[in-house]
């Protein structure tokens, strides 16, 4: 009874070790995979840069292998939701909006560039060599 014990406890370590060199191996190969806390933002308007930072935005994003979706507040109150698939390339984070409660974005296709640094993911959309949006995101989970 023992040994099955031992093997058991032996087999589980394996298959938990096996497990976490997955998920690091995922995680390496993708480092958007995780939960994300929005931490600022610079966002173009036809009145020129607005500016927002947490805690008054609020938003957390999660990003798993192939998928995305956000849900963001203001001052506690849901403003916007919205996911969809994505694929990288090149250093280039393409989401296409498949959900969400902006029209204006449903079905569109957005390129952001994209650096991970520690644990803050900096992305940045230009669309016809403008501006349209830069945020910087936190780890919050892997």
């Amino acid at each position: 009874m023992n040994n099955k014990i031992r093997i058991l406890d032996i087999m589980l370590k394996l298959v938990t070790f096996s497990v976490l060199v997955l998920n690091l191996s995922i995680a390496s190969a993708n480092p958007l995979i995780g939960t994300w806390q929005f931490v600022k933002g610079q966002y173009a308007t036809d009145n020129g840069l607005v500016e927002a930072q947490a805690p008054q935005l609020s938003s957390v994003k999660i990003v798993s292998d192939g998928h995305f979706n956000y849900i963001t507040q203001r001052d506690g109150k849901f403003l916007y939701a919205g996911g969809g698939t994505y694929t990288l390339d090149k250093g280039r984070f393409i989401e296409h909006v498949k959900y969400g409660n902006v029209e204006s974005i449903l079905g569109k296709t957005m390129a952001f560039t994209y650096i991970v640094e520690g644990d803050l993911w900096h992305h940045t959309l230009h669309e016809n060599g403008k501006l349209v949006e830069k945020e910087v995101w936190k780890r919050i989970d892997l």
